[in-house]
């Protein structure tokens, strides 16, 4: 993990050390409350503030080894770049021949690679986030100065003094659909930079932000295809640089499959794994597609254990869990995502380069994918996003329900405008550029990113298409088609590609039956995952925890008694119920502190 504060003087303030000196020493304690890793880990560390310049830049990494498009840092008496992810070799070379008042944006919005960028010069710091925003940056302000950062905890605690402050509108929103998708946080004052755009503080203005507006062109989905396989290769190919192994995650579904087809079509040696039950539908199609591919393919079965009433049982220990993600994502995740003990030192990149299929669904069109084939509606798309992101609506106050609406009210504008490229962008913004970017950077502490398909280049490039190649999961396919045809037309687990998902089409349409998903919902084995299950101890688990908690701001915005009877089993929501307790913990700021002890083990009966 990489962390990083940039502080710049605001304009009324007067020149000299000693604010800036007090405000980069808040900084720096704010950093060591919320660095996740043990001290001992840190790899590197600069402190780069130029004699006489009103700005500062922090930072910090426990990452080892690092190749140059993953090191994180340049800097000279005139400069400094920090960045999060990886960025390609033509962007690095723009940033050693550049400042951040001389490079240019669409050299940094355009790139390839997954990023987010501070620079700094004596009077200036300019903040980039790319097409996608997989890797967040956040902004503040204070009296006297700006701060930018790709920690919001460092940054509430900065505005502080020591002591993060919530919000309750942030909550909420986290509440309403159990995730993170709007642009409001659970910090208070702390404002995430948007995807796609330049943040600058300079001598011209304390505050300017600018964003990129990629225009939609001509293109087919067949150049789009061409394009975007050609790009996932070379992009395969800087991911898995320097490192002596490669292992690639391959479930049942569409992403992972691009993820081992690309990496085939690079040339790339590497192994396969899938990880459940032997029962599981996912590992009994991902084999499938490692024997088409001819690459080696494991299953790795999760810990069972004999329960005390006799039967098969995994262990879970929620309060664990939710330190390990909230100490990990910075107080901003959900326990429901299982995270590795932050202390674990970082696995270094020259050892092994771990790949998985998060952000595949940008490539098949994102929500957009979720429409009709043909002629989708405003109100069709509407209708979809309000189910998606509002499925909490009735755990909420009303107040504070509508007041969540209104904050994301322009992607609903935007719908009415064209639905299609509305849909595959709020999916790009903020599910990719919140959900995921927060997850991606609890992982961080303890392995470096090799995420394929959250590729920046490509995320432009599906951007610029027109939007009836956002359908129907055309792209997509016509990718895999170019990757690995052998693999395209092989049954996936629950679902088909979305264009055929209806009846026959144009394409293959003598085989469609023989492309029915493989199911295996006879086997409650099968799709068994504990964090979802209702049982007797982990309902009372989260009872207890939720509702017995003294009053605090989670009451303000959420129906207590609409909660209460959710956890007793009324459409019950496993992920919304992690939600709850997840923002318990945090509200709790037991995150901040030491791991917990004598937690509470909870037994899940495993399904005979």
């Amino acid at each position: 993990m990489r962390l990083f504060v940039a502080v710049r003087l605001k304009g009324h303030v007067p020149s000299g050390q000693g604010v800036l000196n007090a405000t980069v020493g808040a900084a720096a304690k704010a950093l060591d409350a919320v660095q996740p890793w043990a001290e001992e880990q840190t790899a590197a560390e600069y402190r780069w503030a130029p004699v006489g310049g009103r700005v500062a830049v922090l930072y910090r990494s426990n990452e080892p080894d690092p190749t140059a498009e993953r090191t994180g840092w340049l800097g000279n008496k005139t400069r400094a770049w920090a960045w999060s992810g990886i960025v390609g070799s033509d962007l690095l070379e723009s940033m050693r021949r550049s400042d951040c008042t001389t490079i240019g944006a669409k050299s940094v919005w355009g790139g390839i690679g997954s990023y987010a960028l501070i620079g700094g010069t004596p009077d200036t710091i300019s903040a980039f986030t790319n097409q996608h925003r997989s890797e967040a940056l956040y902004w503040t302000t204070t009296a006297d100065a700006v701060l930018v950062s790709n920690s919001a905890a460092t940054l509430s605690l900065v505005r502080g003094r020591g002591r993060p402050h919530y919000s309750r509108l942030g909550i909420a929103a986290f509440l309403m659909h159990g995730l993170p998708f709007a642009d409001v946080i659970p910090f208070e004052g702390i404002e995430v930079v948007p995807a796609g755009a330049r943040l600058t503080s300079s001598p011209a203005s304390d505050l300017k932000i600018i964003r990129d507006q990629p225009v939609q062109g001509e293109s087919s989905v067949d150049e789009a295809a061409d394009d975007i396989a050609e790009g996932l290769v070379e992009y395969a190919r800087i991911l898995t640089s320097g490192s002596s192994e490669v292992a690639a995650a391959i479930t049942g579904g569409k992403d992972s499959r691009l993820v081992v087809s690309a990496l085939r079509a690079a040339g790339i040696d590497f192994s396969s794994y899938t990880n459940g039950l032997p029962e599981s539908g996912e590992i009994q199609v991902g084999l499938r597609v490692c024997e088409a591919l001819g690459i080696p393919h494991r299953a790795n079965t999760p810990p069972v254990r004999r329960g005390a009433a006799g039967g098969s049982v995994i262990v879970g220990r929620p309060e664990e869990q939710a330190w390990r993600t909230l100490r990990s994502t910075g107080g901003l995740g959900s326990a429901f995502t299982t995270l590795a003990d932050p202390f674990t030192p970082h696995a270094s990149i020259a050892g092994k380069a771990n790949l998985g299929g998060q952000g595949g669904e940008i490539v098949r069109g994102g929500f957009a994918r979720t429409l009709p084939s043909t002629d989708p509606t405003p109100d069709q798309a509407d209708t979809v996003l309000r189910r998606t992101w509002f499925n909490n609506r009735d755990l909420l106050t009303p107040l504070a329900a509508e007041a969540v609406e209104h904050s994301v009210r322009g992607f609903f504008e935007a719908i009415l405008i064209d639905p299609v490229a509305a849909m595959f962008d709020v999916y790009v913004t903020n599910r990719t550029g919140r959900w995921l970017a927060t997850m991606r950077h609890g992982e961080s502490v303890v392995s470096t990113h090799t995420t394929l398909l959250i590729n920046n280049q490509m995320v432009r490039q599906m951007r610029c298409l027109p939007s009836t190649a956002l359908l129907g999961e055309r792209v997509a396919h016509a990718v895999m088609s170019r990757l690995a045809p052998q693999v395209v037309d092989l049954p996936f687990f629950r679902d088909r590609w979305a264009f055929e998902a209806q009846g026959p089409t144009s394409y293959k349409p003598e085989s469609w039956e023989q492309r029915a998903p493989y199911t295996a919902h006879d086997q409650p084995r099968a799709t068994f995952n504990w964090r979802s299950a209702y049982t007797k101890d982990l309902s009372a688990f989260f009872r207890s925890f939720i509702l017995d908690t003294p009053s605090n701001l989670l009451f303000d915005v959420v129906d207590r008694s609409a909660v209460e009877s959710m956890l007793n089993g009324t459409r019950y929501r496993p992920a919304t119920a992690w939600a709850l307790f997840s923002t318990q913990y945090m509200l709790s700021d037991a995150w901040l502190g030491a791991r917990p002890e004598n937690v509470q083990d909870i037994e899940i009966e495993v399904p005979a």
